[in-house]
């Protein structure tokens, strides 16, 4: 026997084996590697333009997430899907939130959507151009029209309302899609409305409508408006991919509110509205620090003042900490 091969053998059994532990590691770093899959339902409006930013800029794929948008027919139908287990994430208004909290279903607010300020109104209380309304009081007993019963929209105008001396309790609501109130405007079947971009921006350009206040502004003069909810467990099992998820929707909303203008094509593409309609709509103001509690404080307290909850609680009850 050589005296040489005894060596040699032994330092190629340990190459084989070092190599081989290389070959069976790579699955498994490979699986660590790669992006989380996280689904996330809501209505694939304006106010997504951060979201869809985010993973048309590759955003969230460099923090390891990989985010897909699913379209609903509304932010109640997401969460009511999310509280299923459909998809791990909703984008929603807050309200149906204050009311899943207070029938104790355990969903919580992982991230801040958009936000109200008065510079960047989301939505106004329109009536016909030739309408003879002028005050808060003119509105007393009157037919309001608004997208849901009871929603953020109802609280509004109540608020404005009351704000500026009328009787809010005495105001009816009709529900109606925001695409047909113009419409109900000008035939006088209702007589003001609660109208959101496009058709706000389309009504106000083509002069068929003229605001009579900003409802918004009579709750506060600033407060979360939209948020991303989850299921309170799958929020704690996920706690890594929702503070990176929180993380990048931070940044994109801080480049979106600075590019209206580029990022235009952006919010045709989601909306499927046409490209020249988006450059004369309403921008929403994206939330671009942490889920603050107060601002949605401020929000349950005057649901509950205007009787759309039937009691108060604390924010940090549906606010995620981890």
């Amino acid at each position: 026997m050589n005296p040489k091969s005894e060596p040699m053998r032994r330092r190629h059994a340990v190459t084989t084996i070092s190599l081989a532990a290389v070959a069976c590691a790579l699955p498994l770093r490979a699986r660590a590697q790669a992006p989380e899959h996280v689904q996330l339902a809501g209505p694939l409006t304006e106010d997504m333009t951060a979201v869809y930013y985010a993973v048309k800029s590759g955003l969230f794929t460099r923090a390891g997430l990989e985010i897909e948008l699913v379209g609903t027919s509304s932010g109640s139908a997401a969460v009511t899907a999310m509280i299923a287990g459909t998809y791990a994430l909703a984008k929603t208004s807050l309200l149906s939130v204050f009311s899943a909290h207070l029938r104790s279903i355990p969903i919580t607010i992982v991230a801040p959507e958009f936000t109200y300020n008065a510079r960047s109104p989301f939505a106004l209380l329109q009536i016909a151009a030739d309408a003879t309304l002028k005050s808060a009081t003119d509105l007393n007993g009157k037919t309001i029209g608004v997208p849901a019963l009871g929603d953020l929209n109802t609280l509004a105008t109540r608020a404005w309302v009351d704000k500026g001396g009328g009787d809010w309790k005495s105001l009816k609501f009709v529900e109606m899609p925001n695409a047909v109130m113009e419409a109900a405007l000008q035939q006088r079947r209702i007589d003001a409305a609660m109208m959101q971009p496009p058709q706000l921006d389309a009504s106000l350009a083509a002069g068929t409508t003229k605001t009579l206040g900003d409802g918004y502004g009579a709750i506060a003069p600033g407060f979360l408006v939209g948020a991303f909810v989850a299921r309170s467990d799958w929020a704690a099992q996920h706690a890594d991919a929702v503070r990176k998820f929180a993380r990048g929707l931070a940044e994109a909303g801080v480049y979106v509110n600075a590019h209206e203008r580029e990022t235009l094509p952006l919010v045709a593409e989601l909306t499927k509205i046409p490209l020249a309609a988006t450059e004369k709509m309403h921008r929403s103001l994206n939330a671009t620090t942490p889920l603050d509690p107060n601002t949605v404080q401020v929000l349950i307290d005057a649901t509950v003042k205007y009787d759309l909850l039937p009691r108060t609680f604390s924010a940090r009850e549906i606010c995620w900490s981890g």
